[in-house]
C-alpha cells in the first residue's frame, strides 16, 4: 500500500508592516494564520529584518512554541504579535 502525504503548502503572504496598522496586521494574521511582515531596522539603518508571525502553535512544527514579540507598524512602535521559536533542548532533549 502506498501513502501520499499532503499538506497545505501554500505560499506565506508577505507584507510591510509600516504600511499596515497594528489592527490590520492582527487581522492579516487571525485571518491567514501565519504571514511574513518586513519592517526598518530599529538598530541599523538601511536594513530589512522580517519574520514569520502566527496566529498559534498550530502554524509552527511539532519543535517549536510561540513566543510574544513586538513589531513596528504603520500606527504603532510596539504592534503584540506571535512568532514560532525552537523549545530549549536540554541534553538531546527538545520539550
Amino acid at each position: 500500500m502506498t501513502m501520499i502525504a499532503f499538506s497545505s503548502a501554500g505560499a506565506t503572504s508577505r507584507y510591510s508592516a509600516m504600511q499596515l496598522t497594528c489592527g490590520e496586521i492582527k487581522s492579516i494574521i487571525r485571518n491567514e494564520g501565519a504571514a511574513i511582515f518586513r519592517y526598518p531596522s530599529p538598530r541599523r539603518k538601511g536594513f530589512t529584518l522580517y519574520d514569520r508571525y502566527v496566529r498559534n502553535e498550530q502554524y509552527c512544527s511539532s519543535h517549536q512554541s510561540t513566543e510574544k514579540v513586538y513589531i513596528p507598524s504603520a500606527n504603532a512602535d510596539q504592534c503584540l504579535v506571535q512568532r514560532c521559536v525552537t523549545r530549549s533542548c536540554m541534553g538531546g532533549a527538545c520539550y
